[in-house]
């Protein structure tokens, strides 16, 4: 699916325009249009076409449809590439799901290839809902999508960051599934380093882009990228933040089993050592010697009264202990 828009003095003026005829347009020095060309990866052909007219990088093409570029941003002799990623997160498992976009910039043409999961619509809609900052060209798309980017990825670590809250409640349930939990924990984890993926680089993203000598972004619409660049630092705090928290789940639930463990090796022991004293004991009176006792009545009684007082002492010798 294609969109195509054109900007004349900060206005929205048309919406279909053949490519060709874009790229003169916004490559005309005379022009005071500017616009936005949205693809899909879907649209190959018409992105190679577009890179020879537009005399994009080859590299840079290359990354547009590389599936595990890092958000970046980078400098080519006639435009610039941005590579980001938005995230999404599964409601009920916590499964960070990551889609794509790669933007290549250019003095009054900015054009996005992103995966068709990308949520454009949004980034459309705070186009629309900002359209008197349009007359400061393609900055003003960039600072749409990086802060609707941004806006996801704080709404994603707020749902992990409850799932995370979620698994620490359920450590020391007494009938909790410990393997069940280890499992979630785990998976979880994977969530965070796809953040981390999404997140901290953009964090240098940013960083380029809000610099004054990249000449991208006007004074009038700093403070909207410092506002993005805070969010920023935000979430990949906040993701640093639940990564240690993950680790400290599942580093306490190795200890706690480690403790269950230990609990149930004292009871194991303090049973065994209950019963090795009748043992012991009917093993003496059971020999074939005459001592004290031996062939009596009252000696079997004997016999059995160490038997029940030996182990009752042992009981509650271990029971003070908390061994049982």
């Amino acid at each position: 699916m294609q969109t195509r828009r054109i900007f004349r003095d900060g206005h929205l003026e048309r919406t279909t325009m053949g490519t060709t005829e874009l790229s003169s347009l916004v490559r005309d020095p005379n022009s005071n249009c500017w616009g936005w060309l949205d693809l899909t990866h879907e649209d190959a052909a018409m992105i190679e076409k577009l890179a020879r007219k537009l005399d994009l990088h080859e590299l840079a093409v290359e990354d547009a449809f590389s599936e595990h570029e890092r958000p970046k941003i980078m400098r080519y002799n006639s435009h610039m590439l941005l590579t980001v990623t938005e995230s999404n997160v599964d409601e009920r498992e916590g499964e960070v799901a990551l889609s794509r976009l790669t933007a290549f910039i250019m003095p009054r043409l900015i054009v996005t290839v992103r995966d068709d999961e990308f949520p454009i619509e949004r980034v459309e809609k705070r186009v629309a809902d900002n359209d008197d900052l349009a007359e400061h060209g393609v900055a003003f798309i960039l600072w749409a999508l990086l802060d609707v980017l941004v806006d996801d990825h704080i709404a994603t670590l707020d749902r992990l960051d409850d799932i995370t809250e979620e698994l620490s409640r359920e450590l020391f349930e007494e009938d909790g599934d410990m393997i069940d939990l280890q499992r979630r924990a785990f998976g979880f984890r994977r969530s965070i380093a796809r953040m981390r993926h999404a997140t901290i680089p953009l964090r240098e993203v940013v960083t380029t882009l809000v610099r004054r000598d990249t000449q991208l972004v006007p004074p009038e619409l700093q403070p909207y990228f410092a506002d993005v660049y805070d969010h920023t630092l935000h979430a990949a705090d906040w993701t640093e933040s639940l990564r240690d928290q993950i680790s400290n789940v599942l580093e306490t639930n190795v200890a706690l089993q480690g403790n269950r463990m230990n609990l149930i090796m004292k009871q194991v022991t303090s049973w065994a050592a209950i019963i090795a004293v009748p043992t012991a004991i009917t093993g003496f009176f059971g020999q074939n010697l005459e001592f004290f006792g031996f062939g009596t009545q009252w000696g079997a009684w004997m016999s059995v009264g160490l038997i029940v007082v030996s182990s009752l002492a042992l009981w509650l010798t271990f029971k003070k202990q908390d061994w049982l």
